[in-house]
């Protein structure tokens, strides 16, 4: 399908047409192309990413820090370190163990940190109605920023209602896979923030369509990658800039071994400016302003 003789624009061409139902590109691989071409057509300019998807600024973009601390000893102590790092936002991951379990790691994690950083939790579609809720209300002392994809089955009315009952601040994951989806949580008012990552909804082009749409309805945005490359965190990173500053997810970081090119060595890092030429990023030391 694709071969070295077609220019960019029969490219784009090619991949617009695959953006339909029944594809032979998966999502993951519509990103591939759709990154690839945005930054040829960034580096050929001598721009970042960023400018060529609609940023104006070029400014840090802030790290989430991906914590996986399975003692609340143990959390508390990588929180500690991240901490220190410049980090500000943290995300864990609940709803594997007992609802007390999750609890006692928060609390830990809410001791350790301090009232002035930001604690994201991320369910993965681990509950019921019914579990949500009483985990939401357990969840709820500890100045939760928001609790992603916490329902199995995240119906746009239960969404509404679990968001209602517990004072907890919701976010959209992967339900969301298109703007007509979005557009179903958007009519019931049921989330207030729209984690958005490039493999999952088909490339970069699709996530400024998408985010977009959300904050139009008043949706936060979040930017993260999907545990990938360093290729992948860096389009994070540039989609951030563009789109939100609410700290990045980059999860690679912790989870691979191998996460440095496109210009910075990842790790440690709690802010990334993207610099560019088109993907390429360059670290922010704490405390430091461009």
């Amino acid at each position: 399908m694709l071969d070295r003789r077609r220019d960019t624009d029969e490219l784009r061409g090619l991949l617009d047409e695959n953006l339909c139902a029944g594809s032979p590109l998966t999502l993951a691989a519509r990103c591939a192309l759709d990154t690839a071409l945005i930054d040829l057509l960034a580096r050929r300019r001598g721009i970042p990413m960023a400018s060529m998807l609609g940023g104006e600024a070029i400014d840090p973009v802030p790290v989430c820090a991906l914590l996986t601390g399975r003692t609340p000893a143990e959390l508390a102590g990588e929180a500690r370190i991240a901490a220190a790092q410049g980090h500000t936002s943290f995300k864990l991951k609940v709803g594997a163990c007992a609802t007390s379990e999750d609890a006692k790691m928060i609390a830990s994690l809410r001791t350790a940190l301090g009232e002035n950083f930001s604690i994201r939790l991320d369910a993965n579609r681990a509950w019921t109605l019914d579990q949500a809720e009483a985990a939401l209300r357990a969840f709820q002392p500890y100045g939760i920023e928001f609790v992603e994809e916490p329902l199995r089955s995240p119906a746009p009315g239960d969404m509404r209602r679990l968001r209602q009952a517990c004072g907890i601040a919701l976010a959209l994951d992967e339900s969301i896979a298109d703007a007509v989806a979005l557009g179903e949580f958007i009519e019931h008012d049921a989330a207030d923030y729209l984690v958005v990552k490039a493999a999952r909804v088909g490339g970069p082009t699709r996530c400024v369509e998408l985010a977009r749409l959300a904050q139009s309805a008043g949706i936060e945005v979040v930017l993260t990658d999907s545990i990938e490359s360093a290729v992948g965190m860096s389009a994070a990173i540039h989609l951030a800039s563009v789109l939100s500053r609410r700290g990045a997810g980059a999860g690679g970081v912790r989870l691979l071994s191998t996460v440095s090119s496109c210009g910075v060595e990842f790790p440690a890092v709690a802010q990334v400016i993207p610099a560019g030429p088109g993907l390429n990023v360059s670290a922010q030391a704490p405390g430091k302003s461009k």
